[in-house]
């Protein structure tokens, strides 16, 4: 029995000492990557490039469609590590969603569109403490670049008597490009080897522009079945705008990660 209870006490032992040892942090060489737990996502991109995602003026969508707002952009990011304790990180954000429209009444049709695209791209580098078997806080800094640009379209015709009207409008609200960079900080909590959890927070400073709107206006008209000359009206934005910004942007939330 005596023997029993020595040799249960060196296999008990050795089990701790082996989980003692168990890696969970990455190592020179690892890559990881890592996603949002929730759907507006975690880190969205630090760019304030549009004001709520509304549809732009002349749009008249009703129901669901009214009520069309742009989600933040969630950024999936991707680290190497070059060393233990220091790393590449690439950040990358892409939306482009989309809404269409159509409403058939009697002589009277039309169809709306209306799409955007957000792109959002960051490189930096991170440092990381010894903090815990599981624990790796980092502080870091990324440049990055993003651009916004929405669309809209509208097609309307309408027959009253023996005159038919096709109307046509598309208006591109002025394109936004940033330009920046920022510090941040943050921590990955192992909850298994090469599985993580963790949290961000940063400071960022950029460089804004805005381009020109364009805003076109095509009417063409039918009488008896006669085409009239076709009229063109040009409503399209004069001016450019630029500036620079410094901005806290606490990207706060849940992320989960893994390591290759």
């Amino acid at each position: 029995m005596k023997k029993f209870f020595m040799v249960a006490a060196l296999a008990a032992t050795s089990l701790v000492a082996a989980q003692a040892q168990e890696e969970f942090k990455p190592k020179a060489g690892d890559v990881t990557t890592d996603f949002s737990l929730f759907a507006n996502g975690l880190f969205n991109t630090p760019l304030s490039l549009h004001n709520g995602g509304n549809v732009p003026a002349g749009a008249s969508f009703s129901g669901e469609a009214g009520d069309f707002k742009l989600n933040p952009v969630g950024v999936l990011k991707g680290r190497y590590f070059f060393q233990d304790d220091l790393a590449l990180r690439l950040s990358l954000g892409l939306a482009m969603p989309s809404v269409k429209q159509t409403t058939n009444n009697t002589n009277d049709s039309q169809e709306q569109k209306y799409r955007t695209s957000t792109l959002f791209v960051g490189l930096g580098i991170e440092k990381h403490f010894a903090g815990t078997n599981r624990l790796s806080p980092y502080v870091g800094a990324e440049l990055h670049l993003g651009s916004y640009s929405t669309n809209y379209e509208l097609h309307h015709t309408a027959t009253a008597g023996n005159v038919t009207t096709k109307t046509d409008k598309e208006v591109k609200t002025a394109p936004g490009f940033v330009f920046g960079g920022g510090l941040f900080l943050g921590a990955d909590y192992y909850i298994a080897p090469k599985v993580f959890l963790g949290l961000e927070a940063g400071l960022n400073i950029d460089s804004r522009s805005l381009g020109k709107t364009t805003d076109i206006t095509t009417t063409n008209q039918t009488i008896n079945g006669v085409a009239q000359p076709t009229t063109t009206a040009d409503n399209s934005g004069k001016t450019k705008y630029s500036g620079a910004s410094l901005s806290t942007d606490l990207q706060v939330g849940f992320k989960i990660g893994f390591v290759f």
